[in-house]
């Protein structure tokens, strides 16, 4: 079944290391655009978005639907994305998708290398930027559904899964530690996640929708202000004589 929106398909992803958007309709992209960037998705997603509707012709409040990477991914830039979705579908008064992050590396890569999803000769694992010594990982079916559910993982930890479970590897274009002899008799596929994948699941599989929410799998780097210790008293004054 294929998920048919009453005006074109607006797609978001920021979880990753590029911001990107683009505008679906029917079976292909009407317009996309991207920048790898880590940081300022901020300010550099809402004017990417206005000139693809402005180059494609396309009045926002005919949008169809709004779909967004829902992570994992970096915390802030998976904010960014969300946010504004969610902001745009509830001013437009259409439907928000979330799609989850790692189906959209799948796709993405899987376009890059000319095959297509149910085609490819056993599982995978995909694999995202953490940010840090672990990674985020996910096993997926050829139909890109999850067969396990996603994990940390170093990356001596990935090539030894790969190794155990026969799986093809792909992982995020800007993981350039999978080019180290560990990994010399793995195939892997490098990608980077993208706005015109977040369209085309959208689109073509409704069974991969989400709730625009976002996924974590540790907690966000960030920690409430230490409470301010309680004020100690000072030693109480003399009552000034009257007169």
């Amino acid at each position: 079944m294929i998920f048919a929106p009453e005006g074109p398909l607006l797609a978001i992803d920021t979880a990753g290391s590029a911001c990107s958007a683009a505008l679906w309709a029917g079976n292909g992209v009407l317009a996309h655009e991207i920048a790898a960037t880590l940081h300022g998705h901020a300010v550099a997603l809402a004017p990417m978005i206005a000139r693809l509707a402005a180059g494609a012709g396309i009045d926002m409040t005919a949008i169809g639907a709004v779909a967004v990477s829902c992570g994992p991914g970096s915390f802030t830039g998976m904010r960014v994305g969300l946010a504004t979705a969610r902001a745009m579908a509830l001013a437009i008064g259409c439907q928000a998708i979330g799609i989850g992050s790692f189906q959209v590396l799948a796709a993405a890569a899987l376009r890059s290398a000319g095959a297509a999803e149910g085609n490819i000769p056993g599982n995978i694992l995909a694999v995202l930027d953490s940010r840090r010594e672990e990674l985020f990982a996910a096993e997926l079916n050829p139909s890109l559904t999850p067969a396990e559910d996603p994990v940390l993982l170093r990356l001596e930890e990935v090539a030894a899964l790969c190794r155990a479970r026969g799986l093809r590897l792909v992982a995020e274009a800007d993981l350039t530690g999978f080019a180290a002899p560990l990994y010399a008799d793995l195939q892997v596929l490098h990608a980077r996640p993208d706005a015109v994948a977040v369209a085309e699941l959208a689109a073509m599989r409704p069974d991969l929708h989400l709730p625009p929410e976002p996924i974590y799998l540790r907690p966000p780097d960030i920690s409430r202000p230490k409470a301010s210790p309680p004020a100690t008293p000072g030693p109480a004054r003399a009552a000034a004589p009257n007169g």
